[in-house]
């Protein structure tokens, strides 16, 4: 079975939510930690973290797990930088890796089934890309084969991979993800949660 690395963008400043969202807790576990557990209970490795502002006050977060944590110095140039930078992280640290999976740490209806569903599925079948689906939109958890590695390094600013998605769309497995959708952006999307 193919090993799959995984990396977790969690770099950004969460403007808009007005607070890191990488330390809002859910049944008393921040939002980054538990992502990054959920991550390793799947079966990943490596699993990389990529951090960027105020990175020193996230990393206890992550302390006592088998997780990397490698820091996105141009994180405020946006998505795209800490994508380069975990995949490179990823190839440094395990140049054989075939699959990555990228998540963000924003989404509280993740859950280790539906990580395993996702690996599950990307390895039984030939698809470029596994994508979590959630109203009608595809996007993260996703697992990327590393014969697209190369696009995603290419990406620029404020992209995320849901260009790569959208180019290969006929080669994308899809699992659905009830709630993917919700993830937290805002203050509203706050109380939502709680």
């Amino acid at each position: 079975m193919d090993e799959c690395a995984a990396v977790i963008l969690a770099a950004g400043a969460s403007t808009r939510l007005g607070q890191p969202k990488q330390l809002i807790l859910l049944e008393g576990e921040s939002l980054l930690r538990r992502t990054t557990r959920l991550a390793i209970d799947s079966g990943c490795s490596p699993v990389l973290v990529v951090l960027g502002r105020d990175a020193a006050s996230f990393l206890p977060e992550v302390g006592g797990l088998q997780a990397v944590v490698t820091i996105n110095e141009e994180w405020q140039s946006g998505m795209a930088s800490s994508l380069k930078t975990g995949i490179k992280a990823v190839l440094a640290a395990c140049p054989q890796v075939q699959n990555m999976m990228v998540l963000v740490c924003d989404q509280p209806e993740l859950d280790s089934p539906q990580l395993k569903h996702l690996l599950t599925t990307h390895r039984s079948g030939r698809a470029l890309i596994t994508a979590s689906k959630y109203v009608e939109t595809l996007g993260v958890p996703a697992i990327f084969s590393k014969k697209v590695f190369g696009e995603l390094l290419d990406l620029a600013g404020d992209q995320g991979a849901r260009r790569v998605l959208t180019r290969h769309r006929n080669k994308v497995a899809t699992v659905d993800f009830p709630g993917g959708d919700f993830d937290l952006d805002t203050p509203e999307d706050l109380v939502r949660l709680h």
